[in-house]
């Protein structure tokens, strides 16, 4: 309840100190002691935080100005909010708040605000000024946001390249590490086991390829390193792009650790009931159908939620999601047939190619194209398990009730 209220907190803060209109901008010029920087933003402990952020201060002492420009904001009264934020079809939007405010934001949520100056002369200032003014007009604020391709952080990398064509170089080889878009995510998701769980549930095979070094930007923290290494053509020679960093505030040490209940922890404890309970199904000649039925209508109702990820959403980041070759969304349908004593020959076929394919997806773990996270490893085991003991013992229990129907006849 506290990290709610303080979550809400922030978001007020940030909606009461947004400035209300591009009108006090228009045909404003920046006088020569103005400086322009990007903010980086640490990581916080909560979810939502973890990624860090990215932000850009214009700071101009002749004319009191000193702002923030912030593309990571949203509108809460968008028309159908949580059903477009769910499809992927949430605006997100460039706002303009004052810098005070916006430290006074992230030093509240005990996160670290650095800053880099842009090395940039008084007209390059007042064309980059110029790019973010038009960008804030109401036409151009709103974009779609994608957290890989297109947000808080690439949006800047992005608007100083269109303001400077051909003039930005990112130096940056030091970067390639042969990470994949799951590999730089996972760098910071150890604090946050389940949050790694859910994206590694929700997220398909797409973010498993290989990424380059400038796309390692997407992440804030890459982006400052990526601007300290980058390099702005001037008359033809290449000057640093940004000067030293420095801190705005620094956050108290926090702790970040992952805490002892995991996914792992529980689906191995899962995975140990399951065995149990079909040990002593074998030994006394039952089947617990009640716990088959729900095993898998569950199962079925998370296949169908990673279906409509990929083909209901317009997420690029789950698509092919090859979770689905387990969580399979028919099993939700099939759970309805797994309480009867007998099952129909159909039912005992589709178990016995769900333990097939549960079998070859543990086999062909190491490589699939989509890296798997661990806590899978015992949920699939545990489904594959009942699988083939369901068509096991459901053959013992058809013959046993053909026998019985011989001996009435006779």
């Amino acid at each position: 309840m506290k990290n709610y209220i303080k979550k809400i907190t922030l978001a007020l803060l940030l909606s009461l100190f947004t400035l209300p209109s591009w009108a006090q901008f228009e045909e404003m010029q920046l006088s020569p002691q103005a400086k322009i920087s990007l903010i980086t933003c640490s990581s916080g402990p909560e979810l939502y935080a973890i990624f860090g952020h990215s932000a850009v201060r214009v700071n101009d002492p002749a004319s009191g100005l000193d702002i923030i420009f912030n593309y990571g904001t949203f509108d809460f009264n968008e028309p159908n909010f949580y059903l477009k934020f769910a499809r992927g079809k949430l605006r997100y939007k460039l706002s303009v708040a004052y810098f005070r405010d916006f430290v006074y934001s992230y030093s509240m949520d005990n996160r670290s605000v650095y800053e880099q100056e842009l090395n940039l002369t008084e007209a390059e200032k007042q064309k980059y000024w110029a790019f973010l003014t038009n960008n804030y007009l109401p036409a151009n604020r709103f974009y779609l946001y994608d957290f890989f391709f297109d947000n808080c952080a690439t949006r800047i990398r992005d608007g100083l390249e269109a303001t400077f064509p051909n003039q930005l170089a990112f130096n940056i080889s030091q970067f390639d590490k042969d990470y994949s878009f799951r590999n730089l995510i996972d760098l910071y998701l150890g604090p946050q086991p389940w949050g790694d769980f859910g994206i590694d549930l929700a997220l398909g095979a797409r973010i498993d390829q290989e990424a380059t070094p400038y796309q390692y930007m997407f992440l804030p923290e890459y982006l400052s390193k990526g601007f300290a290494n980058a390099t702005l053509a001037q008359g033809g020679q290449p000057k640093p792009l940004t000067l030293e960093r420095r801190v705005i505030f620094e956050r108290d040490p926090i702790p970040m650790e992952a805490g002892w209940f995991t996914p792992q922890l529980l689906l191995w404890a899962f995975l140990l009931v399951t065995v149990a309970l079909t040990v002593a199904d074998f030994v006394k000649r039952r089947r617990s159908r009640v716990f088959d039925m729900v095993l898998f209508f569950l199962m079925g109702l998370l296949g169908i939620v990673l279906l409509l990820l990929w083909f209901a959403t317009d997420h690029q980041a789950t698509a092919y999601n090859f979770n689905l070759l387990w969580a399979v969304p028919t099993h939700a349908v099939v759970a309805f047939f797994l309480g009867r004593q007998v099952l129909r020959e159909w039912v005992r076929k589709y178990m016995l190619v769900t333990a097939i394919l549960a079998a070859v997806v543990l086999i062909g773990w190491p490589l699939w194209p989509q890296l798997y996270h661990a806590a899978f490893l015992p949920l699939v085991v545990a489904l594959a398990l009942r699988a083939a003991y369901t068509v096991w013992f459901s053959k013992k229990a058809t013959a046993v009730v053909t026998n019985q129907s011989v001996e009435q006849k006779i």
